[in-house]
């Protein structure tokens, strides 16, 4: 049974959720914690990259229970994990009450040491944007 278990190939995936703007520090240490520790006790996994990009505005107003958000604290973590982690990942996320949106996609090719994609859009962006008089 064992060399079935080690048979299994772990894949990367990218995990990107929306936290409500007022969640505090220690509820999303908490939930970061807990993530981690699901990955790695349960899925033989492991975090190749967290970031939070801070609070932003939604593009439309997202409606979850009586309240209404037009802002939310914008995650996203990288890991390699066994099949069937993203499931339990999204189940935590779903019965968290301060986690509005969730997405998951699994990376084909994912190069850890590579700068993330939306940084240096953003750089180019800012640097057009200060040339141009």
């Amino acid at each position: 049974m064992s060399t079935a278990t080690s048979a299994i190939k772990q894949r990367d995936y990218e995990l990107i959720y929306l936290l409500k703007q007022d969640a505090t520090e220690e509820q999303i240490s908490r939930l970061n914690d807990r993530l981690t520790d699901t990955l790695r006790e349960q899925f033989n996994g492991s975090g190749l990259r967290e970031e939070s990009w801070g609070k932003r505005r939604l593009a439309y107003v997202i409606k979850k229970g009586s309240e209404k958000h037009t802002r939310a604290l914008y995650k996203q973590m990288i890991f390699r994990a066994n099949p069937g982690a993203t499931q339990e990942l999204e189940r935590l996320l779903r019965i968290t009450d301060f986690c509005i949106r969730f997405m998951h996609i699994r990376l084909d090719q994912f190069d850890p040491s590579a700068q993330p994609k939306i940084a240096e859009s953003a750089e180019e962006t800012t640097t057009t944007e200060e040339a141009t008089p």
